[in-house]
């Protein structure tokens, strides 16, 4: 690895592998544009690939390329407040992109993350593409069943300098634990790709991350706002804020602004909402996820 990418810990002993690998070789060829000098990192097992990147970007030299860990399996993942969570049926990685930005420049970088995931669906399939909806402020869906989440956790490399380290689950095929686990149903690539090539989706993934990166350094959220709300699984649909279980308002989902915020329309008029620690719910059941 280079000497402006993170360095980082070994990896943890072996556990069984999944049936599918990524190959690592084909993986660098069909990077393009900003993702080739990206570091590449596949392992087997470790704890969390977001808590190894956020270790290496302390202490890593600023550069203009990220960096991919992935792992088969992490036994110490965690999602969105501070949920645990291990996928083990599918791409589960995070990558550390350096962000030559403020911290109080990164509002909607979430929402990006997400538009860059949905897009790189669809360039591997137009009709996953078409399937995918968006739901605020950092999950992607089919039909209103989670299919990928992001969880996202800055490290500061000076003034005006900002490590992101963006984790990644992206389900390849449902998995019936989970779903059981949780008590609700997820979504799988494998719907509509039963012979989902899993690295071709993660050099998908990587182009539009790296591409997403230059964009977004140069201009911010505000330019894929319209694309991100023209995927919004509910948009103008009846929906739900909750905290810790409360409901913290409610109205019709209007998409998102140019900072990310959601447009929530209530009876007092139009609200923008920060993500904070607020879920988004359908207030009707059954709505959502259902892209035209």
């Amino acid at each position: 690895m280079s000497s402006d990418q993170p360095s980082l810990p070994p990896s943890s002993p072996s556990p069984p592998a999944p049936a599918w690998r990524i190959d690592t070789g084909r993986l660098r060829a069909a990077l393009d544009g900003a993702a080739r000098d990206w570091a590449l990192d596949v392992v087997d097992e470790t704890g969390s690939t977001n808590a190894d990147l956020t270790l290496a970007s302390r202490s890593a030299a600023w550069g203009e390329a990220g960096a991919l860990r992935l792992a088969y399996r992490q036994t110490a993942g965690r999602g969105r407040q501070g949920r645990p969570w291990q996928g083990q049926a599918g791409l589960t990685f995070s990558v550390a992109l350096p962000l030559p930005l403020a911290p109080s420049r990164l509002s909607g970088l979430s929402l990006a993350v997400g538009l860059a995931l949905a897009e790189a669906l669809a360039d591997c399939d137009a009709r996953l593409g078409a399937a995918v909806g968006l739901k605020w402020p950092n999950d992607l869906q089919i039909d209103g069943r989670k299919l990928a989440g992001i969880l996202i956790e800055s490290v500061p490399a000076g003034p005006q300098r900002v490590w992101a380290v963006i984790g990644i689950g992206l389900n390849l095929v449902r998995d019936a634990q989970m779903e059981v686990a949780l008590g609700r149903s997820l979504a799988g690539v494998g719907e509509y790709l039963p012979a989902a090539d899993p690295t071709a989706l993660l050099a998908a993934v990587l182009n539009r991350l790296a591409a997403m990166r230059v964009q977004f350094i140069a201009t911010g959220f505000a330019p894929m706002a319209q694309r991100w709300s023209a995927r919004d699984a509910y948009r103008d649909q009846p929906v739900r804020l909750l905290h810790d279980g409360q409901v913290q308002a409610e109205g019709l989902a209007r998409g998102v602004d140019g900072e990310g915020h959601l447009l929530l329309e209530t009876a007092a008029g139009l609200e923008r909402v920060s993500s904070g620690e607020v879920s988004l719910r359908p207030a009707q059941p059954g709505t959502g996820g259902a892209q035209a």
